[in-house]
């Protein structure tokens, strides 16, 4: 094996060449990456662009600062909704009494209700009724945190001003 050192005039590298090229290469780059790579940053001047002003109606009504009230025709019939949460619907009577008294556990007054429909699932398992959507919406979400599914029911009644 053959010796390799700095002391060893067999060294095919010598140090003072080596170190004088490495840092010659190193600032020519850093040289032409200045000179070339330059961020200069030229920004458009704007008046050599001519845009039109677009008109809104809205801003008019606003400058203008008169507003048209808006006639409301006023309706004779109004509505009484209910709301409900239905909180399963199941093949088997004991299915959704189960159902129904884990719903009890929890503060809700459910009911079962029995349909015919073609699917085969003959009870419901009905929660409210609740006097508005938020309530109703509230009831959902607390049915879900309990791994229960739910859909939202609305029955509505109309009334009207007529004498009967």
């Amino acid at each position: 094996m053959s010796n390799f050192s700095f002391k060893n005039k067999k060294f095919p590298i010598k140090a003072a060449p080596t170190f004088l090229v490495a840092i010659s290469v190193s600032f020519l780059m850093s040289f032409f990456s200045i000179i070339f790579l330059q961020d200069a940053k030229q920004f458009l001047d704007l008046r050599d662009y001519d845009v039109e002003d677009i008109e809104y109606e809205f801003q008019t009504l606003l400058e203008n600062s008169s507003f048209d009230e808006i006639a409301t025709i006023a309706e004779s019939e109004e509505e009484k909704c209910q709301y409900f949460a239905q909180s399963g619907s199941f093949r088997t009577f004991a299915a959704a009494s189960s159902q129904l008294e884990e719903l009890k556990k929890v503060g809700y007054n459910p009911v079962i209700e029995n349909v015919n429909s073609q699917n085969g699932f003959n009870y419901k398992v009905i929660v409210g009724p609740f006097d508005n959507r938020s309530q109703t919406n509230n009831a959902r979400e607390s049915l879900r945190r309990l791994n229960m599914d739910s859909l939202e029911i609305r029955s509505c009644v109309k009334l009207t001003n007529e004498p009967t």
